[in-house]
């Protein structure tokens, strides 16, 4: 059973208040895959990290970097209410660059669960629950208010608000699963260019290809060719700066056979095609080179 108490977003912040008593992977968000943070109200969740099985329950606060997800996620727990934000890159940089903070950053810095307690516990959740209340009345101002919120709860972590919480041992049927779609993550990231989706993992790994697509979506909050795609565009960032690489090099050597098709896998994850990130990348190493003159 899932029950949705409230799902909103404004300006690159989404919020939704979920309770749900079985362990589902499908999400409800506004910005997938992007940093979020999880206040469990009540029941418990965990949160994997390495080898490591962390609890969350009531009063943690879980701080996830969108680019250590493919490692960690929350899973497992058979009831929970929670309180989800997911914030967008985008904004994370430019309000880091308005109050002069390095917001992504912290979100690299305090990846994982902490535990508040007394007056920060209090507070904390106040300041949460009242981020739901302000964008669920839509006012002009409620943005504006949205943000300080949050802000306000990254600032009172800087202060030293919370504590990490301690690994947890986890009973080792889940512990299984979760290495299982470990191995496979690890599988893909080194062999990137030579697997071409569910079937080709299925196969090497001996698995039924329902099971394995359910419980990589699970540990990952990505389908196994998203996956697969997010590592290829990660690579060709880096081969893009090689100004030595022609397009339908790079192309080829990440696994893609037609180049069109690698133009449009990086456009939807990049935002632009290779030629204008390589273009946009030869530009700003001139600007910071010109700075230095």
């Amino acid at each position: 059973m899932k029950e949705v108490f409230f799902t909103g977003k404004c300006d690159g912040i989404g919020i939704s208040h979920v309770a749900r008593d079985c362990d589902l992977t499908e999400t409800i968000g506004f910005y997938k895959n992007e940093y979020q943070i999880y206040y469990i109200l009540d029941g418990e969740r965990f949160f994997y990290q390495g080898s490591k099985s962390y609890r969350m329950d009531r009063g943690t606060l879980t701080f996830i970097d969108k680019r250590q997800i493919p490692f960690t996620n929350v899973i497992g727990g058979k009831y929970h209410e929670r309180i989800l934000i997911e914030v967008d890159e985008k904004w994370l940089v430019s309000m880091g660059k308005a109050m002069e903070l390095d917001l992504i950053g912290f979100f690299t810095n305090y990846h994982g669960v902490y535990r508040l307690e007394g007056k920060h516990l209090a507070a904390v959740e106040k300041k949460l629950k009242k981020m739901e209340e302000v964008m669920a009345q839509k006012r002009s101002c409620a943005p504006a208010e949205v943000k300080n919120l949050l802000i306000s709860v990254i600032i009172s972590m800087l202060y030293g608000a919370g504590t990490r919480c301690e690994e947890y041992n986890m009973p080792n049927g889940k512990m299984l699963r979760y290495a299982k779609a470990r191995e496979i993550i690890q599988y893909i990231m080194e062999h990137y260019s030579e697997v071409y989706g569910l079937e080709d993992l299925a196969g090497i790994f001996y698995m039924d290809k329902s099971y394995l697509s359910r419980i990589f979506k699970e540990v990952t909050n990505f389908t196994v060719n998203e996956f697969i795609n997010c590592q290829r565009i990660g690579h060709a960032r880096d081969m893009l700066l090689d100004e030595s690489l022609s397009m339908e090099e790079i192309s080829q050597k990440l696994g893609y056979e037609r180049l069109s098709y690698f133009d449009r896998v990086f456009k939807k994850y990049v935002g632009m095609s290779p030629l204008q990130y390589r273009k946009s990348k030869r530009k700003k190493n001139e600007d910071e080179e010109n700075q230095s003159i």
